[in-house]
């Protein structure tokens, strides 16, 4: 080690700064003392005897080729394995070993994620699967749920109309419910579908996000990925039980809910009517 860099022995004495050595700490100059390098003279001086040389050119020249190599090995469809190098709010860099690929957050679950940070964290080991290569703009798109099977695939082999599941209310919205069945598959309440009262009018009235339901399945379709469901259905229909509950002859009471002009509408359980 010389003042601002090496002293590098060529067959003759040669100076490679430290700028040039390919170590980023002027701590680690020390570390090359005594090793055999690779380096490409960048200064000839016969009659100054002056020769300066690179070493961190070399070094880029060879990360260059490995990352070509390393693009030309991936493929679309290859499994992987890679670190988590750092987290976006649209995804995570994976290092692959000398090339970085993207998963991007809309590829890491089936399911609904937040936000990287909620499934990944730096440094983690993960096996994903190549989707798409680009060499010449060097970027490589990879995924995480592809690793799993679409679970829409298997919902018509599982869900089927008139089956009683259970699920957690994952989002409202003005005509209804989502409620998420497993990760990757939600169905929907419509609001007419959340009660059998004409209280409601709106889906906050019944449910909040995180609310846990029993609903009845009441349609299927795998291609639009849609499934309907019913609350009221899974807490029965109070009018099926009417007849034995309140006899014709029957004395009842309850809160007159509107006026008519040919009557007045008297609520005499949640759900029933009468005039």
């Amino acid at each position: 080690v010389v003042k601002g860099g090496l002293s590098v022995d060529v067959g003759v004495r040669a100076f490679m700064p430290a700028s040039r050595s390919g170590v980023r700490e002027m701590a680690e100059l020390e570390t090359l003392v005594g090793q055999d390098i690779q380096c490409k003279i960048i200064k000839l001086d016969v009659e100054g005897e002056d020769v300066v040389v690179d070493r961190r050119v070399v070094l880029e020249e060879e990360e260059r080729r490995a990352r070509r190599k390393r693009f030309e090995e991936l493929e679309p469809g290859a499994v992987v394995r890679g670190t988590v190098r750092s987290l976006t709010d649209f995804g995570a860099f994976l290092d692959l070993g000398g090339v970085d690929g993207l998963l991007h957050v809309a590829d890491m679950s089936w399911g609904r994620v937040n936000k990287p940070s909620d499934l990944l964290k730096e440094g983690d080991e993960i096996e994903v699967k190549v989707l798409k290569v680009d060499p010449a703009a060097e970027r490589i798109s990879l995924g995480l749920k592809q690793m799993t099977p679409d679970p829409w695939s298997l919902v018509e082999e599982k869900y089927k109309i008139g089956d009683r599941v259970k699920g957690t209310v994952a989002r409202l919205a003005d005509f209804g419910a989502f409620v998420e069945l497993e990760p990757g598959v939600e169905g929907l309440i419509r609001t007419a579908d959340l009660s059998w009262s004409r209280k409601v009018r709106k889906p906050s009235d019944v449910l909040q996000p995180g609310d846990r339901v029993e609903v009845v399945v009441t349609s299927v379709s795998t291609s639009a990925k849609r499934i309907g469901l019913s609350l009221k259905q899974a807490l029965g229909d109070p009018w099926e039980e009417l007849a034995a509950q309140m006899p014709v002859g029957s004395i009842v009471e309850g809160p007159v809910v509107s006026l008519a002009d040919f009557g007045a509408f008297v609520e005499l359980a949640e759900g029933i009517e009468g005039m």
